[in-house]
């Protein structure tokens, strides 16, 4: 039986999930780590037929559509209204999450090889979101008079978007930039334009069957490698986190902001200044009262037991 609070926390993570595709460079999987829950959804994943798993992963799931249709009613406005301060909200919040991925390994010791590990996830969000900004690669075109091999390539882009679910610190957002999809996709999700190209219905079909596909394979050499290799695996999940926060203030959508910069940016710039403080203190001091609480509550356990 699953207790209410855990169902409760698992359909908030799932929530944010949903925002993470709509939100530049937010990263559903590093807020699975804040919220203590991403080795036990790596499993569930990895195991995704069996009763224990679905019942874990249900909320999740339903957290996540809610999420991602709250996602294109409200936060695609206020990111129409003012991008940078919204992204610097989000930002601020990944920043203050930090301290939960770093608890994960504060019982190992650290070793010199294990720099290489964090260079590894550092260049990886700033790879993407350098050819998402300087390549000219757009797919958008085959969205109009969809040819046979588009769903073939959007297959595959399916399972690299599991990917960015499951790695923290990528980014479903910039990677469909790379493509030029991004917000050709978004744009099809209104009823007039499924009406007028319904082919385009699979697309996205094919993209849903990528992504379920990368998830049970991708999700299985996660679980492994969190396993064999935990540590060496959350210091390359630092430099990926670390390089994703940069990238929220650098990808393509962020980009336009920079260049249509007039004498009013700097309001926006004060704004989001202040979000992402706000943002950095509120979720570490309230991850550090979680685990305090936590701490609390188990040392109450054991004085019991005795």
């Amino acid at each position: 039986m699953i207790e209410k609070d855990n169902i409760f926390k698992s359909a908030i993570l799932g929530c944010f999930i949903g925002l993470a595709i709509i939100i530049p460079g937010f990263s559903g999987a590093q807020l699975a780590i804040i919220f203590k829950m991403y080795d036990r959804i790596v499993e569930a994943l990895g195991n995704l037929f069996t009763k224990k798993s679905i019942l874990f992963l249900l909320p999740i799931l339903l957290g996540a559509i809610l999420g991602f249709v709250l996602g294109l009613v409200t936060v695609r406005f206020l990111l129409e209204l003012s991008m940078f301060a919204i992204i610097a909200l989000f930002a601020g919040m990944m920043l203050g999450g930090m301290p939960s991925i770093f608890d994960e390994i504060k019982d190992t010791k650290f070793n010199k090889k294990y720099i290489i590990n964090i260079v590894i996830g550092l260049i990886i969000p700033i790879s993407i979101s350098a050819i998402a900004i300087n390549t000219n690669l757009n797919l958008s075109n085959l969205l109009v008079d969809i040819p046979w091999y588009m769903y073939l390539i959007c297959l595959g882009i399916g399972v690299l978007v599991a990917l960015t679910q499951l790695i923290p610190g990528l980014s479903a957002t910039a990677l469909l930039m790379s493509f030029g999809l991004y917000h050709a996709l978004l744009d099809s999700l209104h009823f007039d334009v499924l009406k007028n190209n319904p082919l385009i219905i699979l697309v996205f079909l094919s993209i849903i069957v990528g992504g379920f596909l990368g998830v049970i394979l991708i999700s299985k050499l996660i679980n492994k490698a969190l396993v064999k290799y935990k540590t060496g695996f959350y210091y390359v999940i630092i430099g990926l986190c670390l390089s994703s926060i940069a990238c929220m203030f650098y990808n393509p959508e962020i980009m336009e902001f920079y260049r249509s910069w007039d004498s009013s940016s700097y309001i926006h710039i004060i704004v989001g200044v202040i979000l992402f403080i706000v943002g950095t203190l509120v979720v570490y001091f309230g991850y550090r009262y979680t685990e305090k609480k936590k701490t609390i509550e188990a040392t109450v356990v054991e004085e019991k037991q005795e």
